[in-house]
């Protein structure tokens, strides 16, 4: 109530409006300005240099207002509102429980961020039943209502049984619990058989399944090696895709981008379209893990990987203009988080990021970490499912200052207009710099970021029939959030 008075008495000190705090930025011959609550709206530069004058239109007066620029005691609820919606994920606990059954591997990938063991038999590195039971107990403790269990390694075909006990067992607790759940399972492909495709056939309303293409044979066959005979991969992989597929079972495919791929962005995204994808991720790589050891080799500049991006999605584009729909998955995502005006539940691009909070990693020795990248370093290990239990983990001193690390007030974020619908990750900081401090406007994420936001709101403003078409294509129920503010 002294919360409206006050706004009541300011709105009668400054003629009916007040302005809200914004952030601008120029793109060519338009100001983008974004507010804190996610809307956002383009104006001309004759536009904005009236609304720093106190003179605007009549016509652009309603749409200030319906995007919160302007606060009136009409749409002051509405703007808490938004504020409300873009954060409610904080309050809802982990979604997301990465369990890795097995650190053993079938491969040895190039860039490998997991470090998984290098070897095929024996289990002293796999995950045995009293720890998976305890494990999904644990998991189980999130209030979350939907909970989504997925499998990494390693690779976790390597641990079948577990992979299978966790169907049986996680039936049982989601009654006990009352919640809703679902199972992916992350796998290379390479130690699937028609036995176990069987098994999934019979579940596969309960699972996804992705795995790993890096492009075509040429490319992938570089990046993804068998580790005895170290030869590719690329055979066996679409082979066990094409089972799937004749199977009824969808397979989400993912890419790592190293030196190897720079020449082929063309051929690669033609080989994720002739598998049916309709998402690529256009992923860079990660300073971490096995990578560290060969960066001369497969690593390569930020601004060499911008060029890669950009070539790789101005050609979806173009498909795009024949009818073929395929998006790089980080620009959909963040094209989401800007038409949406809430949070997406992508947990690289919410502030705080989604370490413990979103997401929990359980490797196959019990210990906790924070987030998937931080596996491959103790420092990021926050508990074990034995020592402790859901509510202790998120309560202790260690797992609030992470989360406090991934929070974007503070940092160089402040007077970027791109605020609103990014986010950082202190773990690929701390294993690019070596530091928890973060000198964010000097990262790689940071430069990556930019090049993706600065492409969605060039594609907004100057090109919204390719984003219409793009959202009608892949079925999004978004209403483009942009208002041409200059007509």
């Amino acid at each position: 109530m002294m919360e409206m008075d006050y706004i009541q008495k300011k709105l009668e000190e400054n003629g009916g409006h007040i302005v809200n705090f914004y952030r601008p930025k120029r793109i060519k011959d338009k100001v983008l300005l974004t507010t804190d609550h996610g809307t956002w709206v383009s104006l001309s530069v004759e536009a904005y240099d009236n609304f720093l004058a106190g003179k605007i239109d009549s016509q652009l007066y309603p749409d200030l207002i319906n995007r919160g620029i302007i606060i009136t005691v009409d749409n002051y609820e509405q703007i808490i509102e938004g504020y409300y919606k873009r954060y409610k994920h904080i309050q809802t606990g982990a979604a997301l429980h990465i369990i890795v059954p097995t650190i053993r591997c079938n491969l040895r990938c190039v860039y490998c961020h997991s470090e998984a063991a290098a070897i095929t038999e024996g289990n002293q590195y796999d995950m045995d039943e009293r720890t998976l039971l305890r494990t999904l107990e644990f998991i189980f403790q999130s209030p979350k209502k939907k909970i989504l269990i997925e499998f990494q390694g390693g690779e976790p075909l390597l641990n079948k049984p577990m992979v299978k006990l966790t169907f049986e067992y996680a039936e049982k607790l989601s009654q006990q619990y009352n919640k809703e759940y679902k199972l992916a399972l992350v796998t290379n492909l390479l130690a699937m058989d028609e036995e176990f495709l069987d098994y999934l056939a019979a579940r596969k309303d309960k699972f996804m399944l992705t795995s790993s293409l890096d492009g075509p044979k040429e490319v992938h066959d570089k990046n993804r090696l068998y580790v005895h005979s170290n030869s590719g991969t690329y055979d066996q992989v679409t082979k066990w895709v094409r089972r799937c597929n004749e199977r009824g079972i969808h397979v989400g495919l993912l890419m790592v981008t190293t030196r190897y791929s720079l020449p082929y962005w063309k051929e690669i995204v033609d080989e994720y379209v002739k598998w049916g994808q309709r998402t690529l991720q256009v992923k860079p790589l990660d300073y971490l893990g096995y990578a560290v050891d060969v960066w001369d080799e497969i690593g390569y500049t930020m601004e060499e990987f911008v060029e890669f991006w950009t070539k790789s999605v101005n050609y979806m584009f173009e498909l795009l203009d024949e009818g073929t729909v395929i998006v790089d998955r980080y620009l959909h995502l963040i094209l989401k988080n800007i038409l949406h005006g809430t949070d997406t539940g992508f947990l690289d691009l919410g502030s705080p990021c989604g370490m413990i909070r979103g997401q929990i990693v359980y490797n196959y020795n019990g210990d906790i970490y924070c987030c998937d990248e931080a596996r491959v370093m103790e420092d990021f290990i926050v508990g074990n499912v034995f020592r402790d239990n859901y509510l202790d983990l998120i309560r202790r001193e260690q797992s609030k200052n992470l989360i406090k690390r991934s929070i974007l007030e503070g940092y160089y974020c402040d007077s970027c207009a791109y605020k609103p619908f990014c986010g950082i990750c202190p773990v690929l900081h701390y294993g690019q710099e070596g530091d928890y401090r973060i000198k964010l406007n000097k990262t790689n994420r940071c430069a990556r970021n930019r090049t993706v936001l600065d492409y969605a709101f060039n594609k907004l403003i100057f090109e919204r029939e390719k984003i219409q078409r793009l959202v009608l294509g892949l079925m999004l129920k978004n209403r483009i959030g942009n208002s041409e503010l200059s007509e």
